[in-house]
């Protein structure tokens, strides 16, 4: 039963970590609207909530990816994790239940990427490392794209060149992949099932 109950505590405890970071980002968005009504700039209050639809439009559109494990950890991510900053991009309309993979092998290898990043990215910049997910479907598959504004270790580094090692080994192609100084790009195709 202990062990029952410190697994309850643990998800308790993230359900709440999550919740107070959506209330204040939503504070945070409405102190915005109200400090440009109080300067009378109703302009850039508007463009403020057009943004603020936009999020929760991208964030809908997230939820409806028909694979609930990776829309709930796209969507708790920022909230339970502070060392990257993640931003989710469903550029079209994406169905992940006519994919090749399944649900779980599929939120193992993109959560793995997301979370060896995120543990070796390099925390010594002035602003935090952010990565950029856009997901978009084509005839072929879904493509997932992986963009780092960040640097990794070379730890990390290693880590994720098995980690796509072993995913080209399934039906996932690996379209891009460039790893420079400047540049940290991947891009892996999961192509419909036949």
């Amino acid at each position: 039963m202990g062990d029952e109950r410190r697994l309850l505590t643990h998800q308790t405890d993230q359900l709440l970590a999550v919740l107070n970071r959506q209330r204040h980002d939503w504070l945070n968005h409405v102190q915005v609207l109200l400090g440009y009504l109080h300067m009378n700039r109703t302009e850039q209050g508007e463009a403020h909530l057009k943004r603020i639809a936009q999020m929760a439009m991208q964030e809908s559109m997230v939820a409806r990816l028909n694979n609930s494990l990776l829309s709930v950890f796209f969507l708790t991510f920022n909230a339970l994790n502070k060392e990257m900053l993640l931003e989710v991009d469903v550029c079209n309309d994406v169905d992940l239940t006519r994919i090749a993979l399944g649900e779980q092998h599929l939120f193992q290898l993109v959560s793995e990427i997301l979370c060896t990043v995120n543990d070796h990215v390099d925390q010594s910049g002035y602003e935090p490392a952010s990565m950029q997910v856009s997901l978009q479907a084509d005839q072929r598959g879904v493509h997932f794209r992986f963009d780092l504004a960040g640097e990794l270790n070379a730890s990390g580094m290693e880590k994720l060149e098995k980690l796509i090692r072993n995913s080209e080994q399934s039906t996932v192609e690996v379209t891009e992949w460039i790893h420079t100084e400047d540049e940290w790009v991947l891009d892996l195709l999961v192509p419909f099932a036949q």
